[in-house]
């Protein structure tokens, strides 16, 4: 009876989209460096180095360092927005080539273009992800 009852929920509702979330990194991944339009932060240790030296705390960069890890976005089917995107690049262990992400603010949502394709983080913002001096 539950079950004929949860999978008429799903139905009716569109289902979860919990299973169409992912990672804005792998979760086995280890990110080493971050550039960002103002800041590069790079892994040293178990610490945090901004290049250019910069005022941005530690604790400032564990928490962008963190949030790229922590952070689920789901595929999106709108357009991309008509405005600049920030580009970050996201260098992991073990990985040849940075991984490019062109993010967009869009009201209270976030989209990210990654590999081409259009995802959403909901209910965050650019500053979640960035450092930005100036």
């Amino acid at each position: 009876m539950i079950f004929l009852f949860n999978t008429t929920n799903n139905i009716l509702t569109g289902g979860d989209d919990g299973d169409l979330q992912t990672s804005l990194i792998p979760n086995h991944a280890i990110l080493m460096t971050l550039q960002m339009p103002t800041i590069t932060i790079e892994r040293i240790g178990q610490g945090w180095r901004a290049t250019p030296p910069s005022t941005v705390t530690e604790a400032e960069m564990l928490t962008v360092a963190g949030n790229w890890q922590a952070l689920k976005m789901t595929p999106f089917d709108g357009d991309i927005p008509q405005q600049m995107p920030k580009i970050a690049i996201a260098w992991l262990a073990g990985e040849n080539s940075g991984r490019v992400f062109q993010l967009y603010q869009d009201g209270e949502h976030m989209l990210v273009l990654h590999q081409q394709q259009l995802f959403q983080i909901r209910d965050t913002s650019i500053s979640s992800l960035l450092i930005e001096t100036y």
